[in-house]
């Protein structure tokens, strides 16, 4: 495993103003990396790009200017619907948007390292492997399998650097409030109660501070070039017993309702994935568990 120091490094991080970015953004900042912004959420500084990345022309200025050694893509639309009318718009985004990035490192020796998503193993079996044939259920996971198959297929053609990392489901502090956990921490808090399904299905969930830190080591080593790994916790948590575990944390008068709205068409019931490779690979371990960084975020949020 040859290390890989990031200090001065440059390191273009796509969609760096969404969530997960801002994290990634800051952790790179602290370990002296040359951090640069592109979104379409910005105004243009001397570090930040505003750019459409479906804007070919757009993104190859930005790029072509900025000559980076690491570029993480963590862009993405990101609806987690089943319907199809929704497609078009988001493979824009998705795979033709990952194609114009691909494009726009022409002459460029940098490490691509795309994140992709837990959703394409649909329901396949349980602890789920990077060898397992992708079963995607939605259009999201439909355009995130796409683009992954494309990264890898470009950057063999071009003999480029690339790692796609399927993260697994992740959460923490000040995160949106379309998804679960804070959806769930948010409501409690107001006092109201909380709608949801019988909770019978089972995530593996990583604090976003673990997922950072993936990111990281997968800059830093070589070991990771032209490989597909899983980022995940390897434990699943049943989503009911999640949500028990919240309410007796908050010592709250509302409550969780279990069993007060159906479960999606097509639903998945278990995912969890195996994260041998990454271990392998990197020597990636999650540090924070599920109650600790449930913990956190109930504090900070």
């Amino acid at each position: 495993m040859d290390a890989i120091d990031l200090k001065d490094k440059k390191i273009l991080v796509v969609g760096g103003n969404g969530y997960l970015g801002t994290f990634l953004v800051k952790a790179l900042q602290e370990i002296e990396a040359n951090v640069f912004v592109m979104s379409r959420n910005c105004e243009t500084t001397d570090f930040q790009f505003k750019v459409d990345i479906t804007n070919f022309d757009e993104t190859y200025k930005v790029i072509q200017k900025i000559q980076p050694d690491i570029v993480y893509h963590l862009a993405a639309n990101i609806t987690r619907n089943r319907d199809f009318a929704v497609y078009e718009k988001m493979a824009s985004v998705n795979i033709q948007g990952t194609l114009n990035i691909l494009k726009s490192l022409e002459n460029i020796d940098a490490h691509f390292i795309f994140t992709s998503s837990s959703e394409i193993y649909g329901n396949n079996e349980s602890p789920l492997n990077e060898n397992q044939i992708p079963k995607p259920v939605s259009p999201y996971s439909l355009t995130k399998m796409s683009a992954e198959m494309l990264v890898k297929t470009f950057s063999e053609n071009h003999n480029k650097k690339f790692t796609n990392l399927r993260v697994f489901n992740f959460y923490g502090e000040n995160m949106p409030e379309e998804f679960f956990i804070p959806q769930m921490i948010l409501s409690l808090k107001r006092g109201e109660d909380f709608l949801m399904t019988k909770g019978e299905q089972v995530r593996d969930f990583l604090y976003v501070g673990d997922v950072v830190e993936a990111l990281i080591l997968t800059a830093k080593n070589t070991d990771s070039y032209s490989k597909t790994m899983n980022v995940c916790s390897g434990k699943g948590t049943q989503l009911s017993q999640l949500a028990s575990a919240v309410n007796k944390t908050m010592n709250t008068k509302a409550k969780i309702v279990l069993g007060a709205i159906p479960y999606r068409n097509n639903e998945v019931w278990e995912m969890i994935g195996d994260n041998s490779k990454i271990k392998n690979s990197i020597d990636f371990e999650p540090k924070v568990s599920i109650d600790e960084g449930i913990e956190i975020v109930i504090n900070k949020s």
